[in-house]
């Protein structure tokens, strides 16, 4: 064993602090104990040299990372020794089979270990709840300097909630003098031993290894994917190196922040926890030779984020680059049943909405247009540029011309990228849909812009089904964002394809993901269409009962009014013949002529498309049930635009029967 020891660089003490998390709401008030721990962390890391490395673990794409969204509450000396290392909720989904767990903390340190600074003789392996208080002064750095070899834990004093909860979070000095002071005063001192080779309880909360020792061991087990013991396991690894464990009582404290007053998952009495018999009791090395070539995932690039430019920065910077003229005055925009269908936008008012739905992509993410209207495009495109994270933007060839401007369009860095359907749905990762429509007098061009708009709506429902394809083989959903989609025609198809959340008016978009999670859940989906029918003018409602009316010829019911989604569709109408007395109408009564019509006609239709028709006899109607089916093809889906699929049931009033129920059980048909 003494061949993995080194002696210590002199001139190289300093300290790289590693700690793990993810942009959630994990256990109480996280953001201010988080903001204390780092804050205070950052004031005893003295030298130039040290640094602290987040591990951002699978926070959603969508947001900023953990350090990002609390920057307001951190000080000056946080934000310059923190390097934010973002790992992806992709990177995560190889692990999701596996665990239950959403972070990973050995997967996490290790990949902070690897890109840790070189020249750092020591990580500091700890948490976002760790209070450290010298013993004289404020620097943890001048007590690390002439350590021996070895590896160094400490007793955790546990403080209240209330306690930490009194501290400026900003204050670090305030607050590590203040502890200093009260804990003594309200006896929160007590040592809780544990097993010879973590010494202390808790060891996870302060473990002062050398880094060149982690290297030699290959860093954390990263088989303890379950939560727990992790501390554990790698201090005895190093006790079977030093055969003894260091303590650093004498050079400082360490205060946890208790956060149990909100039962988290890993609290619970029952949770989950990695096998101790398989990774303590068993471990008779201390190399975790399986991984000894893949720990920290050495070959893959980490995104890598500083707080002193984030893209928050660069976003507001941006927008203020590209935006070359401040409004004068408030703009004017009425959101009344007058002008539904009226209402178009102004670009530079449109723009901070629509590249806020983009701030925290991935790095290098393309982006579909399919839209005409060049001002917008521009003004993203040179947003887009501007914040330099993002990958290429793809124009939909059919727009290329009104985008293009003169420009050159061969696929250069000065011009467009037009690319067909196929491509743009192979190679984009996020698509926008602009149904820009001019706010102009002139007949011509609204007839124009109402063209345009709906090839952006036929191309939206082209893209709907190619996605509802891709999700059915188990591929990561995209996002889908449509401009101009509020307070018009489009409004209720955006809404019934995609999983949109309700947002203002104001800005003018809807976007979310494609819907019908049930596509991917189950074959079948069984719905009953029977409360979505309106009554006609041959039809009566009593109760919950649906009636046609003899003697009367008319429609009966219509609806459901209902997407008309890919596959085959069987429908089962239960019925019952005969009325109630007081509806009753003598035979005597009914004119000759009726008797000679149709007795009932049952149509599906979707626009002008007719997919089933159906006549039923008095015979259909004694025996109480009435089927049917029909097919939806890609290609109807696609040629029905805005339009609605609808039953419709006529009756020549012949008979009086009663639609009980009506099932429909609906195949979804996913072959592109």
């Amino acid at each position: 064993m003494d061949g993995l020891r080194a002696e210590p660089n002199r001139d190289s003490e300093m300290i790289s602090a590693i700690l793990y998390g993810r942009n959630d709401s994990y256990g109480y008030n996280l953001h201010k104990r988080a903001a204390l721990s780092l804050n205070c962390i950052a004031e005893v890391l003295t030298d130039p040299q040290d640094e602290i490395l987040f591990v951002d673990y699978n926070t959603p794409d969508d947001y900023p990372t953990f350090p990002e969204a609390i920057q307001d509450t951190l000080t000056d000396r946080a934000k310059e020794r923190t390097r934010i290392l973002r790992v992806r909720s992709e990177f995560h989904s190889r692990y999701r089979n596996r665990t239950h767990l959403l972070a990973l903390e050995p997967i996490a340190r290790n990949i902070a270990i690897r890109r840790s600074n070189p020249e750092n003789r020591w990580v500091l392996s700890t948490n976002t709840d760790m209070i450290f208080v010298p013993n004289a002064g404020a620097s943890l750095s001048d007590k690390v300097g002439d350590l021996s070899n070895g590896y160094y834990h400490l007793p955790r004093f546990e403080l209240p909630e209330t306690f930490w909860e009194t501290f400026d979070r900003k204050d670090a000095l305030g607050t590590i003098d203040a502890i200093r002071r009260l804990a003594p005063a309200t006896h929160l001192h007590e040592i809780v031993l544990g097993a010879p080779f973590i010494r202390f309880d808790g060891p996870g909360d302060f473990q002062l290894i050398q880094r060149d020792d982690l290297f030699r061991i290959y860093g954390f087990d990263e088989d303890m994917l379950l939560g727990w013991h992790v501390d554990s396991n790698i201090a005895k690894r190093l006790y079977l190196i030093y055969g003894k464990v260091g303590d650093l009582t004498d050079h400082v404290f360490g205060y946890h922040c208790d956060h149990t007053r909100q039962v988290t998952p890993a609290h619970r009495r029952d949770s989950v926890a990695n096998d101790m018999n398989v990774f303590i009791d068993a471990v008779t090395e201390p190399e975790k030779r399986s991984q000894a070539e893949t720990w920290g995932c050495p070959g893959e690039e980490i995104e890598e984020i500083r707080l002193t430019r984030t893209r928050n920065w660069a976003y507001l910077n941006g927008l203020k680059t590209v935006i070359k003229e401040e409004m004068s005055e408030p703009t004017v925009a009425a959101y009344v049943p007058e002008t539904c269908d009226k209402v178009s936008y102004s670009a530079p008012h449109i723009l901070p909405f629509l590249a806020d739905i983009f701030v925290n992509v991935p790095p290098g993410t393309s982006i579909g247009w399919i839209g005409a209207h060049r001002e917008m495009f521009e003004l993203f495109d040179a947003l887009w540029r501007q914040m330099d994270f993002g990958g290429p933007i793809f124009i939909l060839d059919e727009f290329k011309p009104a985008l293009s401007n003169g420009k050159n369009t061969e696929d250069n860095d000065n011009g467009l990228n037009a690319r067909d359907v196929k491509t743009i749905h192979d190679e984009a990762d996020a698509l926008i849909f602009d149904f820009y429509t001019e706010d102009s007098p002139d007949q011509q061009r609204a007839a124009g812009s109402k063209e345009i708009q709906d090839l952006v709506l036929k191309k939206l429902l082209e893209f709907v089904y190619l996605e509802r394809v891709r999700l059915a083989q188990n591929l990561p959903p995209r996002r889908f964002v449509c401009v101009n989609a509020i307070h018009n025609r489009f409004e209720s198809v955006v809404n019934d394809l995609i999983g949109v959340a309700r947002t203002p008016f104001s800005s003018r978009i809807r976007q979310g993901f494609v819907s019908l999670p049930e596509i991917r859940v189950k074959e079948i989906e069984v719905t009953d269409w029977s409360g979505q029918m309106s009554v006609g003018s041959a039809g009566v409602k009593l109760g919950s009962q649906l009636w046609a009316k003899r003697g009367n010829s008319g429609n009966v019911l219509l609806g459901p009014l209902t997407r008309p989604d890919p596959g085959v569709y069987r429908v089962k109408l239960k019925v019952r013949p005969d009325m109630p007395q007081h509806l009753k109408v003598a035979n005597w009564l009914i004119p000759k002529f009726f008797l000679r019509g149709l007795a009932v006609t049952i149509v599906i239709i979707a626009g002008e498309i007719e997919f089933a028709r159906k006549e039923v006899s008095g015979a259909d109607l004694t025996r109480g049930v009435v089927s049917l089916e029909f097919e939806v093809k890609p290609a109807d889906f696609l040629r029905s635009a805005s339009t609605d699929l609808q039953m419709i049931i006529w009756t020549g009033g012949l008979y009086a029967f009663c639609v009980e129920r009506i099932e429909v059980d609906h195949r979804p048909a996913l072959d592109a």
